[in-house]
């Protein structure tokens, strides 16, 4: 019930204050919540398309809910989402003649190595040169943007396109859409990958609640010195999380990559990383709470795209401000919180006796 409550408290925020922005920009708030659900879930295809922008929210979200519970802030799930993405590129592009039941696989494991190194990379830094896991990652987010530009426009660049763009993938590393498989998605390009980040939530969460060493993460993010005392290694630990949390992150250009352009292009990321942070916090940490708080913003986004058509003074930066709004009220829920439990202390007080 505290959880729930945790993750419905800043989204209903996030809808009064709204409502009062779109009122005071002269729109109906009823008209464009009605745009809003509409344009994400008023067809096959806008359903497929939210929920295909969903799926690398859920796995950037992971990545930083499995950072958070051992209590490390991985803020580069950007970069390592870049850096897999890549990776998936360049094994599609290098090894295109790999049949599907191979080349997938193959395709999935060079993204989550590539995201995994180079989110290690912010830990050894942390553990070595004391350089705090934030600074580390954002400057490791810029400094994977530069390799990704050189890599899509130099090394893998398809000579034949004006965009800034790789060769396209082998076609056995193309992953297949819903459309496809189950008739479901209208022309959306919704497709395999969607049920990879389920599969992963469900194993992060099985992972961090049933197992020792997720006991030991958690421990490491609640009680650190408790963990220390119990003989856990902190750096050991924190090379590990980091470690996974990248490789999770690594993952979530599988959608874009291999399921969606066959190729990788600057920019693929698309602020994914950045998003996921916001979806984790308003996830509360666990699996089923990431994965509801990224089909939210999917829906966001996608149902915002109607709102430049459908009405004259809302475009669809009112998402970005959604999202924006959220995450503030998230981060101020502590204090909220608080205030509540003191005015519900107050107004009911027991009667002392005798009077």
């Amino acid at each position: 019930m505290k959880n729930s409550l945790s993750i419905f408290l800043p989204i209903t925020i996030a809808l009064l204050l709204t409502s009062l922005l779109t009122l005071a920009l002269g729109e109906s708030p009823l008209l464009v919540a009605e745009i809003l659900v509409r344009g994400a879930f008023g067809s096959p295809t806008a359903i497929g398309y939210t929920l295909y922008y969903a799926t690398p929210l859920i796995f950037t979200g992971l990545a930083v809910a499995w950072s958070l519970q051992a209590g490390l802030f991985n803020i580069g799930a950007e970069g390592q989402m870049t850096m897999g993405g890549i990776a998936m590129a360049a094994a599609g592009i290098l090894a295109s003649g790999l049949p599907s039941y191979v080349a997938v696989p193959f395709a999935l494991l060079a993204g989550m190595v590539a995201g995994a190194l180079w989110a290690s990379a912010v830990a050894w830094l942390k553990i070595r040169r004391q350089v705090h896991e934030v600074l580390g990652s954002i400057l490791f987010n810029f400094i994977s943007y530069g390799i990704a530009g050189f890599l899509i426009l130099d090394v893998l660049r398809n000579r034949e396109s004006q965009n800034p763009e790789t060769l396209p993938v082998g076609a056995g590393f193309e992953l297949i859409t819903f459309t496809e498989w189950f008739g479901f998605g209208g022309t959306s390009p919704l497709n395999l990958a969607f049920f990879f980040a389920i599969g992963v939530a469900i194993i992060v969460d099985i992972v961090l609640q049933r197992t020792i060493f997720g006991l030991r993460v958690r421990w490491k993010g609640g009680a650190p010195e408790f963990a220390r005392r119990s003989g856990i290694s902190i750096s050991s630990t924190t090379i590990k999380t980091f470690a996974i949390s990248g490789a999770i992150a690594g993952l979530a250009g599988a959608s874009v990559v291999l399921g969606y352009m066959h190729k990788a292009r600057e920019g693929l990321a698309g602020g994914a990383g950045f998003v996921g942070i916001a979806v984790a916090l308003l996830g509360g940490g666990r699996a089923w709470g990431v994965i509801a708080a990224a089909i939210l913003f999917g829906a966001l986004q996608k149902g915002a795209l109607d709102l430049d058509l459908d009405t004259e003074n809302v475009s669809r930066d009112i998402s970005v401000v959604i999202q924006a709004i959220i995450v503030l009220a998230v981060a101020a829920r502590g204090a909220m919180t608080e205030s509540f439990q003191i005015l519900k202390a107050k107004l009911f007080r027991p009667k002392e006796e005798g009077l």
